[in-house]
């Protein structure tokens, strides 16, 4: 992590970043930032130790979102609060958890954007979640009854 850190510049990438985020959200967010929080995540858990599921989601999310907002002709700061939306359905496989909890932060006015960011992810995002207790007892793409601890 030492190396990592010293090759990164900086040590935006360790711990929970949430001036990162912010940024993101201002639209002032490096376009790499998602790259190398997902490197620096995926270092620190093979390496055996323990680190938040959440935060990083968000931090990553925001920051791939103010990236390809640019390229979509987004504002950085909604296309941040897309991809906080679109990661965090996708992880928990909670589309209308999702949805509530992007209007609580970031307003009603991206409703219908942020509805539509919750159900390509969740249909996208297969089946099983950061949580392994949770069930999907239907298929995401027909009407019918799946076993989901078959596929």
């Amino acid at each position: 992590m030492i190396a990592l850190t010293l090759l990164a510049g900086c040590r935006d990438y360790n711990g929970a970043g949430g001036h990162v985020i912010a940024a993101a959200l201002g639209g002032t967010a490096k376009p790499e930032a998602f790259l190398l929080k997902i490197v620096f995540t995926a270092v620190t858990l093979g390496c055996g130790f323990k680190g938040g599921e959440i935060v990083p989601t968000l931090f990553v999310g925001s920051t791939f979102g103010c990236a390809a907002g640019a390229l979509l002709g987004l504002p950085a700061g909604f296309a941040a609060a897309l991809g906080i939306t679109g990661l965090f359905c996708g992880m928990t496989n909670c589309p209308i958890t999702s949805l509530l909890i992007s209007v609580e932060l970031f307003s009603a006015d991206g409703l219908l954007c942020y509805a539509v960011v919750c159900a390509v992810s969740y249909v996208c995002s297969g089946y099983r979640g950061l949580y392994s207790s949770q069930t999907i007892l239907y298929s995401k793409l027909r009407a019918e009854f799946i076993n989901v601890h078959t596929k």
